[in-house]
């Protein structure tokens, strides 16, 4: 998990929002099916796009690539189910793959409550040893979010040994080259992939820190 910016809200919610939550709160208020055409609308094409982007395809979590293995959640930080009127708030929407997505289903623990990448550091609640991701000591929120989530799962520890095992030799050439020309081409390759778009960059940033002068 990484720290991550919430960009502008896209147009057709910041124009519609209001008027989506009014119709959605109607039907819950009364008690009534909601159609789907009405609890649906977060999943606006353009919304989406800008959550794809801002996160840059990885789930907010557990930093997994999700186009590439299934379609992308619209995950609802509090959940739309305890929050209604929050389905279609901006700041409440982000992306998560659909593991993350299932596993948090509509918990929510305002005491307790699961950690926000948008509004917090992870680096404040995690620690990254290898291929696993652990919550500090006396966090009862990273304790919550790990074990929840379960951010050490055996595929994200598989996706993350791929990631850290394809990096290694690039460390090793970096620590044993003389050429400061050749040094530093080593260096921007590393540093590239310890960029937010890449998948696991907690992990790969802890181990680079590990073994190299590289920040």
């Amino acid at each position: 998990m990484i720290k991550l910016i919430k960009s502008q809200e896209p147009d057709v919610l910041a124009q519609n929002g209001k008027q989506w939550t009014s119709d959605l709160m109607g039907y819950v208020k009364t008690g009534s099916k909601i159609p789907e055409g009405i609890k649906n609308k977060y999943n606006h094409p353009d919304i989406k796009r800008a959550l794809i982007n801002e996160t840059h395809g990885k789930c907010m979590y557990c930093e997994s690539y999700i186009s590439a293995v299934a379609p992308e959640h619209i995950e609802h930080y509090r959940p739309k189910a305890v929050y209604p009127e929050k389905t279609f708030e901006w700041n409440n929407l982000g992306l998560a793959c659909p593991w993350c997505n299932i596993k948090k289903n509509d918990s929510f623990d305002e005491t307790c409550a699961i950690v926000n990448p948008y509004i917090e550091n992870p680096d404040d609640f995690f620690i990254s040893l290898g291929t696993f991701v652990y919550h500090k000591p006396n966090n009862k929120r990273a304790e919550l979010t790990e074990g929840l989530l379960e951010l050490n799962r055996p595929e994200l520890i598989e996706g993350r040994k791929h990631i850290l095992d394809n990096i290694r030799p690039l460390l090793d050439r970096y620590a044993n080259e003389t050429n400061p020309s050749l040094k530093q081409l080593i260096k921007d390759n590393i540093k590239k992939e310890m960029e937010d778009d890449k998948p696991y960059s907690m992990c790969v940033r802890a181990l680079v820190k590990a073994l190299t002068d590289i920040k």
